[in-house]
Order: structure tokens, then C-alpha cells, then sequence
């Protein structure tokens, strides 16, 4: 099939897009990724690139990482680009979220998440077990703003209203940008890092066209990846706004529709 000869590379979000509401990887994603050795297969993901490579372990040496939402690209144990935010940005973002009582926020470190510790929040415990697997926790988030590299700060909000409250922030200073990453997620990152210009960068990198990019997202955090790619498909499930910009609409995720359009086309 001619579309399998053009594609060179593939960028697929994670929650909403790849895994299911379960958060379970389909069982036919890894052998898809190891008989198709052309496609060059990217995680692109507002997790951090250590969660996901554990997550696909027995196949990350046939990946590329983008975590954090674009902050760090991360490639066979080494980091290939990284974009972080400053203490003084990162003070700056928890003082926007301080008088919020649904937020929790996560100071999101090169080498490992810092927070509250959860005491017995089952929600956040959960959402912490399952995006940042390496992690400590403090009582005073703004004395560790020195004590890591700052990729991303992001903030769980309880009871998904992130949205609403994403709405009401102001307008952010200098180096920062603001993106609803999820239905509980609001991200504060690099105004230079986004999925888009990480997608940017390894095709780059690889010598890729656009034309040979493929990309699949359902939120917002995906809508410069879309943008980047020359085929792009939002999930069925995804955000209004990123459906209306995308090339196609895929199956829902919890339909496996990555897969199925992988399948159709390039098997």
C-alpha cells in the first residue's frame, strides 16, 4: 500500500488515545511495533518519559519518548532535546494554584515527581500510581523548587474541572504556556515545548518529512501534534476542538482505534 511506503513515523498520545479508560496498552500494539520496523513508532505523552518507558519495557528500545508533554525526548537511555521551566516559573505556578481547593499540584522533576504526599486521597493516590511512578513527596512543594531540573509543573484537579478552571487563568508571562492536558490535567510548561515541536524536532533529527508523519490524539495537549503531522486522526472520544482540526476521526480508545487504523493501514 502506497500510505505504508510514505509513513515514516508515528506519534500516538497515550490516555484517551492509545490505552483504554483502564489504562491497559493493547495487546497487539508491541508485535505491531516490532513488525513494523519502518515506521518509526513515538510515545508522545503529558506522562513523563520514565513511567512510559517501564510501561513498555520489553519494546523501549524500539521507541522514542516524548514525555511531559514535549519537555524531554528520550531515545534508548539517552535524552535528545529537554525544555524545562525555571524555580522562579515554578514558584510563579504554584502560587496561581494556592487558594485552589480542588488542585493538587506536582512539580514534574527530570528525575522523579514531587508533591503532596496523598494521605489517604485515594483519586490522587491512584493518578500518582499511575503517571508518576517514581515520586517523593514534601510539605513544602516551593523549597524544592531548586532541588531537580523542572520539566513541566502540571496540577490534578479533583472531580474533572480542569477545563473550567483552565478557562478562568490569566494570561501566562514570558517563557510559560498554559494547556489542558485532560479532563483533570492543567499543564504549565516551556512555551517552547509542546508535542508539536518535539514531533518537530526527531523528524529532524531522523531526516522526516512531514508528509511522512502520522499522529493520533484525543485532548488539546495533542492539537500541535496534529498540526505537525501530515495525517492526523482524533480520537472519536477526543475534545471537540481538536476533532474539528484533525485530518480523520478514529474509533474510540477503548475500541483500540490506534490499532485498528494501523491496521487498515499498513496491513
Amino acid at each position: 500500500m502506497e500510505e505504508k511506503k510514505k509513513i515514516k513515523l508515528i506519534a500516538t498520545d497515550m490516555d484517551g488515545t492509545l490505552v483504554n479508560d483502564a489504562k491497559e496498552v493493547p495487546d497487539s500494539f508491541a508485535p505491531w511495533v516490532l513488525s513494523h520496523p519502518d515506521q518509526q513508532m513515538v510515545i508522545a505523552s503529558g506522562r513523563p518519559y520514565y513511567t512510559n518507558e517501564e510501561l513498555f519495557k520489553e519494546i523501549k528500545d524500539h521507541l522514542i519518548f516524548i514525555g511531559d508533554n514535549g519537555g524531554l525526548i528520550y531515545q534508548q537511555g539517552q535524552v535528545l532535546a529537554k525544555a524545562g521551566i525555571t524555580a522562579e516559573e515554578a514558584k510563579f505556578c504554584l502560587d496561581l494554584f494556592k487558594d485552589e481547593p480542588l488542585a493538587n499540584p506536582i512539580l514534574c522533576g527530570a528525575s522523579q515527581a514531587i508533591c503532596h504526599d496523598p494521605k489517604g486521597d485515594r483519586n490522587f493516590l491512584k493518578q500518582l500510581d499511575t503517571y508518576y511512578i517514581k515520586r517523593r513527596y514534601v510539605e513544602d512543594l516551593e523549597a524544592e523548587v531548586n532541588s531537580d531540573e523542572i520539566i513541566k509543573f502540571t496540577v490534578y484537579i479533583e472531580g474533572g474541572a480542569a477545563e473550567s478552571i483552565y478557562r478562568q487563568l490569566p494570561e501566562m508571562p514570558g517563557n510559560l504556556s498554559a494547556v489542558l492536558a485532560g479532563p483533570e490535567w492543567i499543564d504549565i510548561v516551556n512555551k517552547d515545548a509542546n508535542k508539536g515541536a518535539a514531533v518537530k524536532k526527531i523528524a529532524d533529527l531522523k531526516g522526516i518529512k512531514q508528509d511522512e508523519i502520522l499522529a493520533f490524539g484525543d485532548y488539546l495537549n495533542d492539537l500541535t501534534m496534529l498540526e505537525a503531522a501530515g495525517t492526523s486522526y482524533a480520537m472519536v472520544n477526543g475534545h471537540p476542538d481538536l476533532k474539528k482540526i484533525a485530518d480523520h476521526i478514529a474509533p474510540s480508545n477503548n475500541d483500540e482505534g490506534v490499532m485498528q487504523i494501523l491496521r487498515k493501514l499498513f496491513d
